[in-house]
This record gives structure tokens, C-alpha cells and sequence, in this order.
């Protein structure tokens, strides 16, 4: 089953400054992209490497109560520093992927500063851990795609996956053995950049 990148998560305990961080290191700004039902809110970089994905910058939403699925990696894990903490694809068939998991979709929505709301349906990621090196996965059925937002002005230049089987995706992954980690170097206005900087 062909499986392409949707989009790459870097969480963090607090957006704004995730945000700001991220916007010295690469010279691009993020666009806010709304706020999660489960409270998280996030901002959102379209790529141009590879077609079609984007990275999410999430962290919890500063207009909710609390975080109340710690999908994200964001409210019970170990480290409280922002970082890449886990990566998304979008499979032919999501539902076949499920099935193929032993696992099943649930439907999750975001709404947007612009007062429209996307759904989706999703394999979730795996919750309270610093780094999911296993991708969960997306169908956005009829919503627009989030990397239409805007121009991108960036692009994923590598990803390495470390702990994690490796399997076929349409960009040059690379698999490691070890601890859970993932990696992310994208080429930017400011040339080439680690995230493990941010």
C-alpha cells in the first residue's frame, strides 16, 4: 500500500513560544491553524519537500482547561522541551491500514481562526511518550488539506526515524535502530536546519 507524508508533529508546552522559536531558527513563520476539542491548539508550516505535507506545531490550547487526550505527546510525558515528537501519513487506505494494525479509525475535528470547522479520521499516535517513531495515520475525506494554507516557504531536506520498523513511504526515510527518536532537517530561507535545535 503506497503511504505519502502528511504531516510532521513538533510538540511543545507552550505554542507561542514554540512558535517564535521556530520562526528565528528558519525565517518562517508559522500560520495559526485553530484549536483541537481535546485542548490542544496548533500552528501549521506548509512544506515544499515533500508535495502535499506540512508540519504541525501543537502544544496546549492557552483558551481550554487542560489537554484531555494526550495524543500528542504533550501533557504526560517525561520532557517538557519542544521537539519532534512524532510524524503522520496518509495511506491509500486508511481503513485497510487499521484493519492491517488490528487497530481502528476515530473521527477528530479542528476549527479554524476563520470559524470553519476539518474532520478527518485517524489511527491515533501512541500517547505519553516523548517520541513516536511508528507514524500514525490520516484520511482528511473531504476537508481541505492543511498544506493548502499557504505558499510553502520551506522543505523537509531529511528525516531519520529511529526505533522504529521500517516500511515503504514515498520519501526517503531513514530507518535506525535504538531509543525512540525522530529527527528532522528542513532546508529553509536560513539554509539547512536541525529541529533538534529548537
Amino acid at each position: 500500500m503506497t503511504a505519502y507524508i502528511d504531516h510532521i508533529v513538533i510538540a511543545a508546552t507552550d505554542l507561542n513560544d514554540l512558535v517564535t522559536r521556530f520562526t528565528q531558527l528558519t525565517g518562517v513563520e508559522p500560520i495559526p491553524g485553530g484549536r483541537h476539542d481535546f485542548g490542544t491548539a496548533n500552528a501549521l508550516v506548509p512544506m515544499s519537500t515533500p508535495e502535499g505535507s506540512y508540519l504541525e506545531l501543537i502544544g496546549p490550547d492557552p483558551e481550554a482547561d487542560a489537554v484531555t487526550e494526550d495524543n500528542f505527546a504533550i501533557a504526560s510525558t517525561s520532557t517538557k522541551n519542544p521537539r519532534v515528537a512524532g510524524w503522520c501519513i496518509r495511506p491509500e487506505d486508511l481503513g485497510k491500514l487499521a484493519q492491517q494494525r488490528g487497530t481502528r479509525t476515530e473521527a477528530m475535528s479542528r476549527h479554524t481562526p476563520e470559524g470553519t470547522t476539518l474532520s478527518w479520521r485517524l489511527i491515533v499516535p501512541e500517547r505519553g511518550v516523548d517520541y513516536a517513531p511508528v507514524p500514525f495515520a490520516i484520511d482528511w475525506e473531504d476537508s481541505p488539506h492543511p498544506s493548502k494554507i499557504a505558499e510553502p516557504k520551506a522543505g523537509i531536506h531529511s528525516l531519520k526515524v529511529q526505533g522504529a520498523e521500517s516500511f515503504e513511504v514515498e520519501f526517503p526515510v531513514e530507518f535506525a535502530e535504538g531509543e525512540p527518536y525522530l529527527e528532522l532537517v528542513l532546508d529553509t530561507p536560513k539554509g539547512q536546519v536541525n529541529l533538534k535545535d529548537i
